[in-house]
């Protein structure tokens, strides 16, 4: 599977293998956000309520980002708002650690979550200029991949450098986003000239823009309400699974770090090959397969009492993470037309309104009798989903009919 995942990355236009090793170096460098609250706590003069306060900030300044990032492509390349943000935010975490009492730190930490999220919604655009549509589905796909690895060093080697010198990780996470913005100016003259065979929009962005039909618009909202009980399961597990195996259910906190390996694994192995294969299966049977499995994984996470019960719980809401983003990125991307870039920005701001909104779900639902809770609504909430994309489907205003792909990567 690492052989075939492999091929498949480097087999990518040059552009998108230029994004995946630009994001891999700006994800693996994300190691200071994972420390934030122990730094505002332990150095940063706040009381727990002042840094819980500061931390939501970030997320604020992220939803920010994805706001505000549809009408900034309509007037950069996006390869050069993704610079932008690596200087702003390389800027910031410079400054972070130098600044005490709640309102510079709000401040700060507010502009470092709008400067790394708007690289976000740039990578979703340039994901869609460098492929042709039969081909974003296993794009995306790579895109995760460099996410998903770079997440999993990162906060490793933050703990590392955080042990050593709390003030270290923070000045690390900039150097390290300053390499991204390098590597990316380095190969800026593969990124802009796309090969006309690619297939999707020109790579070069004018402020002028269709506007979208009322279809069009209808079919966004549709699948964006839709994808928003999958964006607050798939929360759930970095914000609640600690707290649900050693409080909720009494067992040995190795079985947390279990859950979170498994997941990782089945992502890093098995997400491009697997979506090599689906590369010509519909929008619709792919998000079906997607939603299904991931309601049954979340219910099983709720009716789960021992390790091995978890292990297998979470591998069949992996597979459907593995299935349904790659494959909601692809759909939004094939209905949103003129309005791409201001659609896919948009679905990036459900992501971080989910993991705002899924801490306290999870706070408020789950209790001393009834730890399964948040899994069990979570889980319910996407089968219902997926029976509402089945319903969808039948209007013209809430689907969009894909045409046939005839090639794939």
């Amino acid at each position: 599977m690492i052989t075939e995942t492999w091929r498949t990355v480097a087999g990518l236009a040059a552009p998108l293998r230029t994004l995946f090793s630009t994001t891999l170096i700006f994800r693996t460098g994300t190691m200071a956000y994972p420390f934030l609250a122990p730094h505002l706590l332990l150095n940063g003069g706040l009381d727990a309520a002042a840094a819980g306060l500061t931390v939501t900030g970030f997320g604020v300044g992220a939803l920010a980002a994805d706001l505000a990032a549809g009408r900034l492509l309509g007037r950069m390349h996006p390869h050069t708002l993704m610079q932008a943000g690596f200087l702003l935010g390389a800027a910031v975490l410079a400054v972070v650690p130098l600044l005490h009492g709640l309102p510079a730190l709000a401040a700060g930490v507010l502009v470092w979550g709008f400067a790394y999220e708007i690289v976000t919604p740039a990578a979703y655009a340039a994901t869609i200029a460098g492929s042709a549509p039969a081909e974003r589905k296993v794009a995306f796909s790579c895109y995760r991949l460099a996410i998903n690895v770079g997440m999993a060093a990162g906060p490793v080697l933050g703990a590392l450098l955080f042990a050593i010198d709390p003030y270290a990780v923070f000045w690390a996470n900039a150097l390290c986003v300053l390499a991204a913005a390098a590597h990316l100016h380095a190969r800026r003259d593969g990124i802009r000239r796309r090969p006309a065979s690619a297939g999707g929009r020109q790579a070069v962005h004018h402020p002028v823009r269709e506007r979208p039909s009322l279809p069009e618009r209808t079919r966004f909202w549709a699948v964006f309400g839709l994808s928003l009980p999958v964006q607050l399961a798939y929360a759930l597990p970095s914000v609640f699974a600690g707290t649900y195996v050693i409080v909720g259910l009494g067992l040995p906190g190795y079985w947390a770090g279990i859950v979170f390996t498994v997941n990782a694994l089945g992502i890093v192995l098995f997400e491009v090959p697997l979506n090599v294969r689906m590369a010509r299966v519909g929008d619709l049977p792919t998000l079906l397969t997607g939603y299904a499995l991931a309601g049954a994984g979340f219910l099983l996470m709720a009716l789960a009492d021992t390790g091995p019960e978890l292990v297998l719980a979470t591998l069949v809401w992996t597979a459907g993470e593995i299935v349904v983003f790659p494959g909601l990125l692809d759909y939004v991307s094939r209905l949103s037309g003129p309005g791409a870039d201001r659609n896919m920005s948009l679905f990036s701001g459900g992501v971080n309104l989910a993991f705002i909104t899924a801490p306290q779900l999870a706070l408020h639902l789950s209790g001393p009798g009834h730890p399964g809770t948040p899994w069990a609504a979570a889980g319910a909430a996407v089968c219902a989903a997926c029976l509402l994309l089945l319903a969808a489907r039948t209007h013209p205003y809430t689907w969009h009919k894909e045409e046939l792909c005839t090639s794939a990567t």
